[in-house]
């Protein structure tokens, strides 16, 4: 492949004018997604892309795409998308799995492929063109990563969910969100290298949905929590590695107080990602209201303790537990066990009620036993809540 000797930050006319035609080419999409144009997606927007490829890479030395020469970071690369899609299949062990919405057979696979794969990989080529081209100019690559985040969007959906305040909150968290942490990563790294570096995560991670016949049967908070965190993550591991190379790093010192920093950087995301979705003994959940003062009250965050079915059916009375009644979580006491025929049965009553709770609690509802609670940082939950139930 070309590699330039030369940083060249001249913005050539091709390169205008295809930014020109990207700019409009948003606007035809907004209006076709608006609209819901099956046409559009399963025939416009592919081939649309695809004469982005092929003009690109027939151009590929007029348009220098710079390729950075140390495999270790495509290694990585492959490395943690692996990693990301095992994890990612993980959570279904936990959370559950549900049929994949794709058909499976081979035409079926080929169709979803061509539609979803190539504008990914023209993005990515897009992307690497004009920001290798011109590395210095910071609002040009600010530009171009919003625009191709706005190719990207879903116009369709975000509208129509837009009067529902509660799907459409859970929409920007689990769709656009994701989608601009993600597009950011990939900008800083077609910068420290070229396209290949985003499109090998991109491929691995839109490939595991397109093939598994199952998929993690996650909500939209864990959903959104991996696609805000994993590009996090992923920016910090390179950003330690492209560091490391500078040679501008003064000392052995400074070398390993950075390594320190982002080694604890890393494990606090990590544990933090892994404590909000509950793959962790331990989960929290915010209370709404004020049935268990003054315990606890509400804007507080309960932390709460799995337990296995041996000890669902030996929950001592007095003890708090957290259970479901359909969508809802409750965190009551235990005032009463009644067994009947080896089904065990829970009277639960909030502390500050005066008549216990109307329904009895199974077990199979209980999800954990109380440990202890965090005063006021759950506010902002619950302010969300009441503003979507207004």
């Amino acid at each position: 492949m070309y590699k330039s000797r030369h940083r060249q930050n001249n913005f050539s006319v091709p390169n205008k004018y295809i930014l020109i035609i990207l700019i409009i080419y948003e606007l035809i999409t907004i209006y076709a997604t608006i609209n819901n144009n099956i046409f559009y997606t399963n025939f416009i927007n592919p081939t649309f892309w695809a004469g982005i490829i092929i003009y690109l890479i027939w151009n590929i030395k007029k348009n220098y795409i710079r390729f950075n020469n140390n495999k270790q970071y495509y290694i990585n690369m492959m490395i943690i998308s692996c990693i990301y899609a095992t994890f990612y299949f993980y959570t279904g062990f936990i959370f559950g799995f549900s049929k994949s919405p794709y058909n499976h057979s081979i035409i079926p696979i080929l169709k979803n492929i061509i539609i979803q794969i190539l504008p990914i990989i023209g993005i990515e080529i897009t992307r690497s063109v004009f920001l290798n081209r011109n590395r210095d100019n910071k609002l040009l690559q600010i530009f171009l990563t919003i625009l191709l985040i706005l190719l990207e969007i879903n116009y369709h959906i975000l509208i129509s969910l837009y009067p529902n305040k509660e799907h459409f909150f859970q929409y920007i968290c689990s769709n656009i969100l994701p989608l601009i942490a993600g597009s950011c990563l990939y900008t800083y790294l077609t910068l420290k290298g070229t396209f290949i570096l985003p499109l090998m995560f991109r491929l691995v991670s839109e490939l595991v949905i397109l093939l598994l016949p199952i998929l993690p049967n996650l909500d939209w908070f864990g959903i959104g929590s991996m696609g805000i965190l994993t590009p996090i993550l992923i920016y910090l591991l390179f950003k330690f590695k492209f560091t490391k190379i500078k040679k501008d790093i003064k000392s052995k010192q400074k070398n390993l107080y950075e390594k320190i920093i982002y080694v604890i950087t890393l494990t606090i995301c990590i544990s933090l990602v892994c404590f909000m979705l509950g793959l962790f003994k331990y989960e929290p959940i915010t209370i709404l209201s004020n049935s268990m003062m003054p315990q606890f009250s509400r804007g507080d965050v309960v932390i709460f303790k799995k337990i296995n079915d041996t000890e669902l059916k030996k929950i001592p009375i007095n003890s708090i537990i957290i259970y479901t009644i359909g969508e809802k979580n409750i965190a009551h006491r235990v005032v009463d066990k009644i067994e009947n025929d080896g089904t065990v049965l829970y009277q639960t009553k909030g502390d500050k009620n005066n008549t216990p709770d109307g329904d009895l609690v199974a077990i199979n509802q209980i999800k954990g036993v109380y440990v202890f609670n965090i005063k006021y940082i759950g506010y902002p939950s619950v302010w969300l809540y009441e503003y979507f139930n207004q």
